[in-house]
């Protein structure tokens, strides 16, 4: 499958997410089912807005256009229409902040009716699965108004961009950021609905095409619950491939992905597709793209968790953002010299955004490395190392100047066996504070708690993690594996792990302890018996 090249490959993809997500896990309303209801709160019925519909859509001037087309004329009548009826009516006394906080009534009664949706129940396990993908995602855009990305993602304010002007933001650094090109709820008069915004938004297209063309030209482009003939991403489409060769172009298909929603199919079934990219000015441009056929999108997000990055996105943004304040700061005129201190790479998550200016080392992993050091590598650096083997690390010198001069000092549970396979005992000697952890760590028991004993007592025994209850927290699922672990299979549990780290950084504190816990216990069955102690 041409899809799994963007598991394979080393670029993280860009995800265009359109209204069809939103009616899946919000059961948001269609267009015509959100203006509809508008129109009935000022006491119109279904039929009188199927009436305004056919009376637009007949007038000779618009035949020919979409249906989305008709939809944004519609809405401008109703903006018009709304307006007047609000001030007029009950509804200025039913809402009168609206009118103290200066909202355009007719947006603000569409941004409540967008807001006051819940997920649904039967797709959370869909959801979860979507949120482990946020260290695999490079940049998300939207269309929608709502706020579901940015809260199942918890995205900082700083990470998202509403409306075109702010696409080219100078806090934005393009990782891990969402554009909500259409507006946001949070701002309903600026949100994009009425063909007069459509038009405005089509005039100023190609602040639009440049900066999804920064973004996608270099990164895969996965279409979720978005009508690729939408007019914006033909142009941007269209903009992109005039800049290709023909080899470029035939390429495309293992760039640009479709999941289409197919009702109640299960398989990913995968065609290729000749899409028509037309630009606002009319030119038509051809060229393959791959689509997803599917209604299993639990699949989809499956897949694209086994993505991994060569460096979480977090740390990423954050040293790209403090460098762009950096680069910023140096061209202004500053009367003081600020001290530039000197950090490892490894510690920039550990800055906040207004620290001093610092200087970062690059070059060879493993030259930089032996130049500055272990004693203060992450632990989250060891459990992903543990599970993905990605991190090139010195046996020796993590266990010499990391665990014993570090991680040790306190009494903590950590993997260490994987580093372990090079020991002498003579050296494990001169490691006291290892070679004490080792000697109260060689069994399972060792690795347990009271209060994990206890709950062991009420837990199922199983075979397999197929057979593992639906859990609605990590701990049960901690536990669960902890009972049943000499009955399964340790590539499983590993694939589990590695699913669950991308969820590490957002696990509170007695969550990150029962996963670096796992992650130990994971680590004693699968290194332990390559270790032959002397």
């Amino acid at each position: 499958m041409n899809f799994n090249k963007i598991i394979d490959g080393n670029k993280l993809p860009v995800l265009f997410i359109g209204s069809g997500f939103s009616r899946r896990y919000l059961n948001s309303p269609t267009w015509d089912k959100l203006l509809t209801i508008v129109y009935q709160k000022m006491g119109k019925t279904e039929f009188d807005f199927t009436a305004l519909k056919s009376r637009v859509s007949n007038k000779s001037e618009n035949r020919g256009l979409t249906d989305g087309e008709i939809n944004a004329i519609v809405a401008e009548e109703i903006e018009r229409e709304f307006n007047d009826y609000f001030y007029e009516s009950d509804l200025i006394k039913k809402f009168p902040e609206w009118v103290k906080e200066g909202y355009n009534p007719f947006r603000k009664c569409v941004s409540d009716i967008v807001s006051d949706l819940d997920i649904l129940e039967d797709k959370v396990e869909e959801i979860n699965a979507f949120k482990s993908l946020k260290n695999k995602i490079m940049a998300i855009i939207t269309t929608n108004y709502d706020l579901l990305i940015e809260n199942l993602f918890s995205l900082p304010k700083e990470s998202i961009f509403i409306g075109q002007p702010q696409l080219f933001n100078p806090r934005s650094v393009e990782v891990n950021e969402l554009y909500k090109i259409h507006g946001c709820i949070t701002d309903p008069n600026n949100i994009v609905i009425t063909r007069k915004d459509y038009n405005t938004f089509k005039e100023t297209a190609k602040l639009f095409s440049a900066k999804l063309l920064t973004l996608i030209s270099e990164n895969p482009v996965i279409f979720i619950g978005y009508s690729i003939n939408d007019p914006n991403i033909q142009q941007t489409l269209s903009d992109l491939v005039r800049c290709l060769s023909k080899e470029q172009i035939e390429d495309l298909k293992n760039h640009f992905y479709l999941i289409e929603y197919n009702d109640g199919e299960q398989n990913l079934i995968e065609k290729q597709y000749l899409f028509h990219a037309k630009s606002y000015t009319g030119e038509e441009t051809v060229f393959p793209i791959t689509v997803i056929s599917t209604d299993n999108y639990l699949e989809i997000y499956n897949q694209l968790s086994l993505l991994t990055p060569a460096m979480n996105l977090n740390t990423v943004r954050q040293v790209k953002r403090i460098l762009k304040d950096i680069v910023v700061q140096s061209v202004e005129s500053n009367p003081e010299s600020d001290e530039v201190i000197t950090i490892f790479m490894d510690d920039i998550s550990k800055l906040k955004q207004n620290h001093e200016k610092f200087a970062i080392a690059i070059g060879n992993i493993k030259d930089i490395n032996s130049a500055y050091g272990y004693s203060l590598r992450p632990i989250e650096d060891i459990l992903e190392d543990v599970l993905f083997n990605n991190k090139n690390l010195n046996n020796k010198r993590l266990i010499k100047d990391t665990y014993e001069k570090s991680y040790l000092k306190i009494k903590r549970i950590l993997p260490i066996y994987k580093y372990l396979v090079d020991f002498t005992k003579e050296e494990l000697n001169d490691c006291p504070k290892v070679s004490t952890y080792i000697k109260e760590h060689r069994r399972l028991e060792d690795y347990l708690n009271s209060n994990i004993i206890k709950s062991l007592r009420n837990v199922p025994e199983g075979n397999s993690l197929e057979q593992m209850p639906k859990f609605g927290n990590f701990y049960n699922k901690f536990i669960w594996i902890i009972k049943n672990i000499n009955n399964l299979d340790l590539e499983e549990i590993k694939v589990f792990l590695q699913s669950t780290f991308h969820e590490y950084a957002a696990f509170n504190n007695n969550q990150k302890s029962d996963f670096r816990r796992l992650v130990s216990i994971y680590d004693l069955y699968a290194f332990k018996k390559w270790i032959i102690m002397k």
